[in-house]
């Protein structure tokens, strides 16, 4: 996420401040009553973070335009304007010419993406 970031060029403070809040965090778990040694937390949004979701939608917004540039990814033609997807929060909805080729590709760029982010896709 954070080399993500790094990649808009959305400028140095905005990359401290996040890399301070979200690198190396830590955590206790308590059970019984008991906390547990400090284990560290790998992946994942922060708890009541009103930040975690606008940086879960800005990593996403990378991968909409690293689909919309892939000349391989072949999206609706309307008269001069080509049209790959459409996203709301983590929904997208794909409009690709030739299923079967495109749809590889399609497939493979979000497979790329989904093992960096952690994510897994609803085929559904």
């Amino acid at each position: 996420m954070i080399q993500q970031i790094s990649n808009m060029n959305l400028g140095t403070n905005f990359e401290l401040i996040i890399t301070t809040i979200y690198a190396n965090q830590r955590a206790n778990i308590l059970m019984n009553r008991e906390a547990t040694s400090s284990i560290e937390i790998g992946k994942g949004v922060r708890q009541d973070c009103p930040l975690s979701p606008l940086l879960f939608l800005l990593t996403l917004e990378t991968l909409h335009r690293r689909i919309r540039q892939n000349p391989n990814i072949k999206g609706l033609r309307v008269k001069k304007e080509e049209f790959k997807l459409q996203a709301f929060a983590d929904d997208m909805v794909f409009f690709i010419e030739d299923p079967l080729e495109t749809g590889e590709h399609l497939m493979n760029k979000l497979g790329k993406y989904g093992e960096v982010a952690g994510l897994k896709i609803n085929k559904q």
